[in-house]
């Protein structure tokens, strides 16, 4: 990623999203898995799109927990889904493929700051 000048931020985010989804191809499907990494965008907003294929068959998209081990299980999905702007999960006849998209903080038109999650009251 360092090639493609992605940003440190997106880059850690990136490299979550890469260890969720290998780690839920390891543990949840079929061998063999295999990983896409993609630069989308230009200068001004890029995004890292990553792609986990297994020849497992679909999850659901979010499955709760292991009641033995809460606190190491079943957060992967949300992980993901809480660091990606887009992601999915396609089918076929030999596998399936899990994806994300994430994408750089846009800043505001109007206030010409980065996005932050911190409300003010």
């Amino acid at each position: 990623m360092r090639q493609w000048r992605i940003p440190p931020d997106l880059a850690d985010d990136a490299l979550l999203v890469v260890s969720e989804l290998i780690t839920n191809a390891v543990v949840h499907a079929l061998p063999p898995a295999s990983l896409c990494l993609s630069r989308q965008g230009g200068r001004a907003a890029c995004a890292v799109r990553v792609e986990v294929t297994d020849a497992g068959p679909a999850l659901p998209r979010h499955r709760g927990g292991s009641p033995r081990q809460p606190e190491e299980s079943g957060r992967g999905s949300a992980i993901v889904a809480a660091l990606s702007a887009r992601s999915g999960t396609t089918t076929c006849r030999g596998g399936t493929t899990r994806w994300a998209e994430i994408q750089e903080p846009t800043p505001f038109a109007s206030s010409g700051g980065m996005y932050s999650d911190v409300t003010e009251a």
